[in-house]
């Protein structure tokens, strides 16, 4: 293979991207002075040096040294309510939309409707071992903030199910978020008045 062809491959390895985008990426990048595409790589060389994955929220944030911790997990915010997300745009949307003020969870995807080993597919262990770690801080409610298609939904029951014997053991409440969502709607693509509809109504 060429390669434009090698190239094309490792950009049809990214979300929603097909062959004709990914042609389309390597021709852009082609057309581009040698600085943007020397800059380009550079960022992307940084990008894994530079962030880190917070072990306990599990997002992704600027790593400035210290501890494995990030700024939203150590902050003085409200440690009653834990919200649990896809992945990280969903974080980002939600921050933005200033609708909630407590902790965060990103679950790390959805699970796929036909799915034999759901386990395998999200961090459904990390989260109950985060559950009845906030529990001892505090945390009375989690709320799952999850998108309103069938893989949001089935993932939704799965992580319900899993949760319901610990959560009632701790005396913790499980919520979701209200319909102010509509059906299809991808979290990360909600605006900050549908977010706080959402979370206002949550149920």
């Amino acid at each position: 293979m060429s390669a434009i062809d090698n190239l094309s491959t490792y950009f049809m390895k990214f979300p929603g991207i097909g062959t004709r985008q990914a042609k389309r990426f390597v021709y852009f990048l082609l057309a581009q002075d040698p600085r943007f595409v020397a800059a380009l790589a550079h960022e992307i060389a940084l990008l894994k040096k530079s962030i880190a994955q917070c072990t306990m929220c599990f997002r992704f944030y600027p790593h400035l040294g210290g501890g494995s911790i990030c700024d939203v997990c150590t902050s003085d915010t409200d440690t009653a309510t834990l919200l649990v997300v896809e992945k990280d745009t969903d974080f980002e949307s939600v921050r933005r939309s200033g609708s909630y003020a407590g902790k965060y969870f990103i679950l790390g995807g959805t699970i796929p409707v036909l799915e034999r080993d759901p386990a395998s597919k999200i961090r459904i262990r990390e989260l109950l071992s985060r559950i009845e770690q906030g529990a001892a801080d505090g945390l009375s409610e989690v709320i799952l903030a999850l998108s309103a298609n069938p893989e949001g939904d089935f993932t939704r029951e799965y992580v319900a199910k899993t949760l319901e014997p610990v959560l009632s053991q701790l005396g913790i409440t499980l919520t979701t978020l209200g319909r102010g969502l509509s059906t299809g709607t991808e979290l990360e693509y909600s605006d900050g008045d549908t977010l706080r509809h959402a979370l206002k109504n949550r149920g």
